[in-house]
């Protein structure tokens, strides 16, 4: 049994805890409490920095790439989301957690060390029960799927324009678990940044995130029907701020369909679309997503709060620069203020246009995993959502 006790390394600048889970490291390792420091780090994600060129030709496999500490420990590096580092051209962030580190770890001639030259930094040993106990800590405190949670970096966004941007992004970044107002090295990390991109939205150069970023940002990545439909009752509706009623609203699109010199939009897809969304405000009306007498204005908050993420994702998968993610993100921030009028009226229209494409009224797993994000951005007292004004 290893009995040397874990150090908390001290701090050779002026710090203050960016997250919770540093501030709760820091409180750990103030105290030399090794085992409610690896509880933090059980239910933290932790992240490793390897070259860009090693990771690239590792075929998935841990990139273990020890460092010297300068006190002749031989050490594998992890940070914390709040302690990630700046973008370094060579380097890329691979996430990992004490239980993949417990489970392929290389050696007990290496130890681990959490935020070296931070407060919320400790040295720990890795003899056999050492690891053992990192198992145990791990398997009791497993985080499985990210849970829906809001992480604010203190030392982050916090005001002004770029900081209500990135909260236009908010709902996915709360589902996935990440820093909402984070433009650092990745969203999630170097691999998985890529693998969104490439899978789901058939991006692998820069080239073709350009595209991909103009079609979100000129309102192009969604549907063109539910968004007419929406743009018609907004403009009827506009003197008495209500909505209209189901049939002078389907009378409304007919006509103005049949005053087109061209049609792009089929009245036959108009009709029954009208009715679903009808259903779904009911819905939203019923679970919160509005209020009582509520409607929904646009549905374009649904690309422009995924350009915010797609931004991100770019800038972690390597594909475009950060003045270039900056500013695809501050002109999705403007386009959400100018076409919707509060962060529950863009919230609202997140929702109906991610349900118009992707649900069939099933309410399942595309409607729930907007739902959650909006109940949780718009009750936490630490929100973007409550916290930044939807004008700028």
């Amino acid at each position: 049994m290893s009995t040397s006790k874990p150090r908390a390394m001290a701090a050779s600048r002026s710090w203050s805890p960016p997250t919770r889970i540093e501030r709760d490291l820091h409180d750990a390792a103030k105290a030399g409490d090794r085992g409610r420091y690896l509880r933090v780090l059980a239910q933290a994600d932790l992240f490793l920095y390897v070259p860009k060129d090693h990771k690239d030709a590792s075929g998935g496999k841990p990139p273990w790439i020890p460092y010297a500490d300068g006190r002749g420990n031989w050490c594998v590096v992890v940070r914390t989301a709040g302690e990630r580092l700046p973008r370094r051209a060579q380097f890329t962030v691979v996430r990992t957690s004490l239980n993949e580190l417990a489970h392929d770890w290389p050696g007990r001639r290496f130890s681990l060390h959490v935020n070296p030259g931070t407060p919320a930094a400790m040295l720990l040993t890795s003899g056999p029960w050492d690891v053992r106990r990192w198992k145990r800590t791990a398997k009791r405190h497993l985080l499985g799927d990210r849970p829906v949670s809001l992480l604010t970096k203190d030392t982050g966004h916090r005001t002004g324009p770029v900081a209500h941007a990135l909260a236009c992004g908010a709902h996915l970044s709360v589902r996935n678990g990440v820093l909402w107002n984070d433009l650092g090295d990745a969203y999630d990390d170097y691999e998985r940044d890529a693998e969104i991109l490439r899978d789901g939205w058939a991006t692998t150069t820069a080239h073709a995130w350009q595209e991909q970023m103009d079609a979100l940002l000129e309102g192009r990545n969604s549907p063109a029907e539910p968004e007419f439909a929406l743009s018609v009752r907004r403009e009827l509706s506009r003197a008495t701020d209500t909505p209209l009623d189901a049939d002078t609203w389907r009378r409304a699109c007919s006509q103005v369909l049949d005053d087109l010199d061209e049609r792009a939009i089929d009245e036959a897809v108009i009709q029954p679309l009208i009715g679903r969304i009808l259903r779904y405000e009911a819905r939203f009306r019923a679970d919160g997503l509005l209020e009582p007498d509520g409607y929904v204005r646009s549905a374009l908050a649904y690309d422009y709060g995924r350009a915010v993420s797609f931004a991100r994702w770019g800038l972690g998968a390597r594909l475009c620069s950060e003045a270039t993610a900056e500013e695809a993100i501050r002109r999705a921030g403007a386009l959400a203020r100018e076409h919707h009028t509060s962060w529950a009226d863009f919230s609202a229209g997140y929702a109906l246009g991610r349900v118009m494409r992707f649900d069939t009224e099933e309410f399942g797993s595309w409607y729930t995993s907007v739902l959650e994000p909006h109940r949780l951005l718009m009750s936490e007292d630490d929100s973007p959502w409550l916290t930044l004004p939807w004008r700028q």
